[in-house]
């Protein structure tokens, strides 16, 4: 396999500022993967990625990061993905998105729509076509491109392909970060320990940030980097327990959950109706794991489609590991997946 050595060397010293060498691993049968994925158990966008190789069974390095900032004896422990090497990385491939970086906060991760995080997970490198690609989105679909066996995930049929893409962006802009994140002011049903740690969540990754800006006032680069991502944090946290806010956010939820409804009605697209497993079921899989386990699996009761939609993909053996089986091994407990984690307990 064709290297690329500057490219080589910045993965390597960003897997390097990790803490744990333990948590960087090679998954699959090769010992030079063409892969690297930088991403977190429970990071809903590393899900994903993660289901997409177990999909297309394609080995990779996997560098599990921590991405909660916390407080050690001796103050703020930064997040392992605001290391400079990682975001340096990220830059790259910032860059080849031609998107601004972000610059407030909706509750939503699209890079599309958002802009461009530099601190945040995942972030795929193809060792061998030297690139590195950050936007979970587009990283699933190279993903599909790159090796068509033992199933393609996007169809090639025009108009299956496009309501399997539009399928892709509608999850896509769910806003999962107002949701994981903010204390809803009607029925906050996260897991008590959850919620403790995002009582001061956005502190920490504040903290974090300002103090690697001091860290690297000589590098300009990081620090308009950093200053992004403060943007971001600070705005998230201006919301996090504005109620009108989180009412829109759960609000807009449940009606895109209606649309997906009426969408499965039409068997336009699912592996519910006999379409081939697609990338749109991957998304929608993670998703609604998420919303279980949050607590808002409520939001569907009364979407019998919806309902057997998620039945049938939590028994898909790539879901039960890298989106229940994640969020259980990574997560705090919640009670809302003791219905589904068998599944998962199966497939590990």
């Amino acid at each position: 396999m064709t290297t690329h050595a500057p490219l080589t060397k910045m993965a390597a010293d960003a897997r390097a500022a990790m803490q744990d060498p333990s948590r960087s691993a090679i998954v699959g049968d090769r010992d030079a993967p063409r892969f690297e994925l930088f991403h977190a158990a429970s990071s809903l966008c590393s899900q994903k990625v993660r289901t997409v190789l177990a999909e297309k069974r394609l080995p990779y390095r996997s560098n599990d990061m921590l991405i909660l900032s916390s407080m050690g004896p001796a103050g703020v422990i930064p997040a392992e993905h605001y290391s400079p090497a990682y975001v340096r990385l990220r830059m790259i491939a910032g860059r080849a998105t031609g998107r601004d970086y972000v610059s407030g906060y909706s509750g939503r991760t699209s890079v599309e729509t958002e802009g461009f995080d530099p601190c945040v997970v995942p972030l795929l490198v193809d060792h061998e076509a030297g690139l590195v690609l950050a936007d979970s989105r587009q990283i699933c679909a190279y993903l599909d491109a790159v090796s068509r066996q033992p199933l393609q995930l996007v169809p090639d049929e025009p108009a299956a392909r496009a309501e399997v893409m539009r399928q892709v962006g509608i999850v896509d802009r769910i806003p999962n970060g107002a949701l994981l994140y903010g204390f809803h002011p009607d029925a906050d049903l996260r897991p008590g320990e959850l919620k403790r740690v995002m009582a001061s969540v956005y502190e920490h990754k504040i903290m974090s940030l300002e103090q690697l800006i001091a860290a690297n006032a000589d590098a300009p680069d990081l620090v308009e980097a950093y200053r992004a991502k403060i943007a971001k944090e600070s705005g998230g946290r201006r919301v996090r327990h504005d109620a009108a806010f989180q009412r829109a956010a759960r609000e807009e939820v449940g009606g895109l959950l209606q649309e997906l409804e009426r969408d499965l009605a039409a068997k336009a697209f699912s592996c519910l109706h006999g379409h081939p497993f697609s990338l749109a079921d991957v998304l929608w899989g993670v998703n609604l794991v998420r919303l279980n386990y949050l607590g808002l699996s409520s939001m569907w009761r009364g979407l019998a489609l919806v309902g057997r939609y998620f039945e049938t993909l939590v028994q898909r053996p790539s879901l039960c590991r890298e989106a229940i089986q994640a969020s259980v091994n990574s997560m705090p407990p919640s009670k809302y997946m003791a219905g589904i984690s068998e599944c998962a307990a199966a497939a590990a």
